[in-house]
């Protein structure tokens, strides 16, 4: 029995009072739960929390769970909370269209940028270490606004397209860390904006994997080529063409809802139709 069956990998993990709740939901709330934990340890056993933090020393000192334990580390944190309430709208939208199983890989791989950045700048120069699941939240933001560029975000006096706001905030921070001198900070910005762009452009099919050219020889174009299939009535039909993977928002005017309005504005009819889709939608690329 698999954990992620793909009959179930666009519906929620559960509901409660009539709303759905997702995995993003679940990873927001083990966030701020994560402050509760950092906090007694910073007061019970500060010095344990050496051996969750992930820096280039822990490969000497077998520290190896530490590239994933670094994001247990959350002092508390006003920002955080804010973090995590971006997290959990803005990753929501991005579960929903890319899949569970899809997201969650897109969270490994954020999880795993900043720790290979820092080792391979400490083979360089001086190292630091890393924490916390901040840049991990803002890569998904970062995955949300190449996904849906020109939804309006309402801000408090304003609104902003999705673009223009991670444009913004990206900019800033690039400017913090010039201005500091943390060129470790601007790789790890860089590596995390690249990162889930690339991502998002992959599972569009906009961007590819290379290949490893092989050197086996080959037979003959002709004995490999398909075989051409022949219809009942003596025509020759075509191989059909391999369909080309593309996510899409499986129901054009509830997504546009939520673009303006938010996830609460749906209705439970409206929840239960875009539920629906999405398993549909899972089902034909089965």
């Amino acid at each position: 029995m698999s954990w992620l069956p793909e009959s179930k990998d666009h519906l929620p993990l559960t509901w409660w009072k009539g709303h759905p709740i997702y995995l993003s939901a679940m990873v927001a709330i083990g966030a701020v739960a994560s402050m509760v934990f950092t906090a007694v340890l910073m007061a019970a056993a500060p010095a344990t929390l050496e051996y969750l933090i992930f820096t280039f020393g822990d490969w000497a000192r077998l520290h190896l769970w530490a590239p994933v334990t670094y994001a247990l580390v959350n002092p508390p944190s006003f920002w955080l909370l804010i973090s995590g309430v971006m997290f959990w709208r803005f990753g929501e939208a991005v579960e929903r269209h890319l899949g569970r199983t899809s997201f969650i890989k897109l969270l490994v791989v954020l999880l795993l940028v900043s720790p290979l950045l820092i080792t391979l700048a400490s083979l360089l120069g001086p190292s630091r270490g890393c924490a916390g699941v901040t840049e991990i939240f803002f890569g998904t933001f970062i995955a949300f606004a190449a996904l849906y560029p020109h939804v309006m975000l309402s801000l408090i006096f304003f609104s902003l397209e999705a673009w223009m706001l991670a444009a913004a905030i990206v900019g800033v921070n690039a400017l913090m860390a010039l201005a500091g001198r943390d060129w470790i900070g601007l790789l790890i910005l860089a590596g995390h904006v690249g990162t889930a762009v690339a991502y998002i452009r992959y599972e569009q099919g906009i961007l590819t994997l290379p290949k490893i050219p092989t050197f086996q020889a080959t037979p003959p174009a002709s004995r490999n080529a398909p075989k051409p299939t022949r219809s009942s009535g003596g025509n020759v039909n075509p191989t059909p063409a391999p369909k080309v993977k593309k996510h899409s928002p499986a129901v054009d005017d509830i997504l546009d809802k939520i673009s303006r309005e938010g996830m609460h504005s749906l209705t439970p009819d409206e929840r239960r139709i875009l539920d629906q889709a999405s398993e549909d939608l899972q089902k034909r690329k089965g």
